[in-house]
C-alpha cells in the first residue's frame, strides 16, 4: 500500500520538549519546510526534506527536533500542511490514563467495571480430572472472553511501571488492577510450582471452562515470574504480606521451571481453537537452552534481583547472559547486519524468529551492564549489544517510517530481504497467517533507549521514538492504532461468531498493528487480526510512554 500523496505523516498526539521529531511526506510540493507558531504564525524553525528511497515506498523526511518550545505548531511544506502538532512535557500522560482504562475494562469476574460483568464467575474445571478449581479474576486478553496465560501475563509489566510513576492522578486504581490482575496468575500455579496452560474454551459467558493444567510456555512462565518480581517492589512499602506473597511465587516458579522436572521440549498447546490453527509449531524455537529460554530467563533473574538484592539472582543473570551472547552470530554489523542475529540454539544454524517473544534478551543485557559496568564479562556484553543496536537502527534507515524490521532469516522466507548473510522481513507470516508487528517494534524501543543510555548514540533513541510514531500515526494509513488515542483508528474486530455482545469500543485499547503483504509491503488495514484489541502492545506501549515521560535529555 503506498501512502497517500499531498499529506504531512506526524505523530497525532504530539512530542515532549527534547525527544526528536520527524514526520514523512510523499512526493513533496517543495524541498524546504518550516514549522509555524499557531500563537503568532512565527516561522520557529527552517529546515531541508532528505528523501530515503529504499524499502516501503520512497518518502522523505522532515526533522525538527530542535523545536523544543512548549506550544502548540504547524508544519509547512509548499502548499501542504499538517494537523496541530503539541509540543509539552506532559503529552504522555492522558493517552496513559487512557491506556489504563483497558485494563478495569477488560476484566473477568464479578467485577464493577468490566464491559459485560459479572462473567465467568465458575472457571473452572480441570480438563484432566473433572475438578472445580476457582480461576476467577485476571483479564480477557484481547476481542474475546480468553484467559491466556501467555498474552495476559503482560498486562502487569505495564502496570506496574505506571505504579513507580506514581502519577498524580493515581489514588489506588493502580495497585488495585495489580491485584485483580494477580489473583488469576496466583491460582493458576500448581503445587509443584508450574504455571497451568490457560482458560479459554468454551466460549460463552456463563458455562464452566476447562483449565488446561499442563505447562504454559515456557515465555509465560517467566513472564509471570518478572511480573511477580515487579508487583512484589511495588508493594514492599505499603503491604509488606503481599510483596512477600508475589516473591515467594515467583521463586516457587523460577525453582520449578529451571528444575530437572521440567520439560526440555517446545511446548505444544493441548487444543488448538477455532481460529489458532496456526499454534502448534509457533513456540518451537523457545526450549531450555535456546536463545530464548536464555534471554527470558536473564530478565526474570534481573528482576528477582532487583526485588531482593540477594547477589544469587545477579549470578543467574551473569550466566545466562554469557550463554546468550555466545549464540550471536557475530561479526560487522556494517557489512552484514544479521551479525546481530542470535542462532536459535546450540547447535542450530537457523536464526531466531519470534513473534511476541525474544524482547527480554536484548533488555536484560542493557539493564545487566547498567548494573555491572565493571563485570569481566561487560566487553562481550557490550558488544552483542551494539551489533543488535546498528542492525535495528541501519536497517531503520532503509525506510522513511524509521520502522526497525524484527524478523530477520538464515534463509529467504518468501518475501524476505536480502541483509548481508541474511534476510529480514518488517511484517510477521507465519504458515500464511498474519500478525501485527505492535508488539515487537515496542521491544525494539524499549532496548534502544537502553542502548542510547549505555552508549550515548542519539541514533537509537530516534529510531525508538519513531517506532511510537509508527503505531501514533506516523503510518502509510495516517492512522492510530491505538483506540482512543490519535486519529483516523480502524474499526476493531468484531468476533460475533463465537460470542455475543462482540467487545465494544474500549478507549486505551492498542491493537496488534499493520500488517503485511506476502511480499513485505503495508496490507491495507481491517484484515481482522490486525485490528483486535491486544494486551501484550497495550502493556509494552504503557511501560514506553512511561520511560519516555521521564527523559528530559
Amino acid at each position: 500500500m503506498l501512502a497517500e500523496k499531498g499529506k504531512i505523516f506526524v505523530n497525532h498526539i504530539g512530542f515532549i520538549p527534547k525527544s526528536p521529531k520527524y514526520f514523512v511526506v510523499m512526493d513533496p510540493p517543495a524541498k524546504d519546510f518550516q514549522i509555524i507558531r499557531r500563537m503568532d504564525k512565527k516561522t520557529v524553525f527552517s529546515g531541508q526534506l532528505q528523501e530515503v528511497s529504499g524499502d516501503l515506498g520512497n518518502g522523505w523526511i522532515g526533522t525538527f527536533s530542535e523545536v523544543s518550545e512548549e506550544g502548540t505548531y504547524l508544519i509547512r511544506c509548499g502548499n501542504l500542511q499538517s494537523r496541530v502538532v503539541t509540543i509539552y512535557k506532559d503529552i504522555y500522560d492522558y493517552p496513559l490514563r487512557t491506556i489504563f482504562n483497558y485494563f478495569p475494562s477488560q476484566r473477568c469476574g464479578d467485577s464493577i467495571t468490566g464491559w459485560h460483568s459479572p462473567c465467568h464467575i465458575t472457571d473452572g474445571r480441570r480438563i484432566d480430572t473433572g475438578e472445580h478449581i476457582d480461576v476467577t479474576g485476571g483479564w480477557h486478553q484481547s476481542c474475546d472472553l480468553r484467559k491466556w496465560t501467555f498474552g495476559t501475563s503482560y498486562g502487569l509489566l505495564g502496570l506496574v511501571q505506571l505504579g513507580f510513576r506514581k502519577p498524580r492522578w493515581n489514588t489506588g486504581q493502580i495497585a488495585e488492577e495489580v491485584l485483580w490482575g494477580n489473583q488469576y496468575f496466583h491460582k493458576m500455579i500448581r503445587p509443584d510450582g508450574g504455571l497451568m496452560d490457560h482458560v479459554v474454551i468454551p466460549l460463552g459467558w456463563i458455562e464452566e471452562r476447562n483449565i488446561y493444567p499442563n505447562n504454559a510456555p515456557s515465555v509465560a512462565t517467566y513472564t509471570t515470574i518478572i511480573g511477580q518480581a515487579l508487583s512484589a517492589k511495588l508493594f514492599e512499602s505499603d503491604d509488606t504480606e503481599y510483596s512477600h506473597k508475589c516473591l515467594e511465587i515467583a521463586k516457587r516458579m523460577w525453582q520449578y521451571i529451571t528444575g530437572p522436572d521440567y520439560p526440555h521440549d517446545p511446548y505444544e498447546p493441548p487444543v488448538i481453537p477455532k481460529y489458532h490453527e496456526w499454534m502448534p509449531g509457533f513456540f518451537n524455537q523457545n526450549y531450555p537452552g535456546s536463545a530464548l529460554d536464555l534471554g527470558d530467563s536473564l530478565y526474570a533473574a534481573l528482576m528477582l534481583f532487583r526485588a531482593t538484592r540477594e547477589n544469587t539472582w545477579l549470578e543467574e543473570a551473569i550466566s545466562r547472559a554469557s550463554a546468550l551472547v555466545d549464540l550471536q552470530v557475530g561479526g560487522d554489523a556494517v557489512l552484514d547486519p544479521a551479525a546481530a542475529c542470535f542462532y536459535v540454539g546450540p547447535g542450530r544454524a537457523d536464526y531466531v524468529c519470534a513473534y511476541c517473544d525474544g524482547i527480554y534478551g536484548p533488555i536484560g543485557l542493557t539493564e545487566l551492564i547498567q548494573l555491572l559496568p565493571n563485570h569481566k564479562y561487560v566487553g562481550k556484553w557490550l558488544r552483542a549489544i551494539y551489533l543488535l543496536a546498528e542492525q535495528k537502527s541501519r536497517i531503520a534507515s532503509k525506510n522513511p517510517w524509521g520502522l526497525v524490521p524484527s524478523y530477520w532469516y538464515r534463509t529467504d522466507p518468501s518475501g524476505g530481504r536480502k541483509a548481508g548473510s541474511g534476510y529480514y522481513r518488517y511484517f510477521y507470516e507465519y504458515h500464511g497467517v498474519r500478525f501485527g508487528l505492535n508488539f515487537d517494534i515496542l521491544g525494539n524501543a524499549l532496548f534502544l533507549l537502553r542502548a542510547h543510555k549505555i552508549t550515548g548514540n542519539r541514533r537509537y533513541r530516534d529510531i525508538a521514538y519513531r517506532q511510537l510514531d509508527w503505531i501514533l500515526g506516523c503510518n502509510p494509513f495516517d492512522a492510530s492504532t491505538v483506540e482512543g488515542v490519535g486519529r483516523n483508528q480502524p474499526e476493531r474486530l468484531i468476533n460475533t461468531d463465537e460470542f455475543f455482545p462482540p467487545t465494544p469500543q474500549i478507549p486505551g485499547a492498542v491493537m496488534t498493528g499493520i500488517c503485511g503483504t506476502q511480499e513485505d509491503e503495508p496490507a491495507e488495514l481491517g484484515l481482522g487480526s490486525d485490528v483486535e484489541y491486544d494486551m501484550p502492545p497495550t502493556s509494552l506501549l504503557m511501560w514506553l510512554l512511561v520511560e519516555l515521560q521521564e527523559i528530559v535529555d
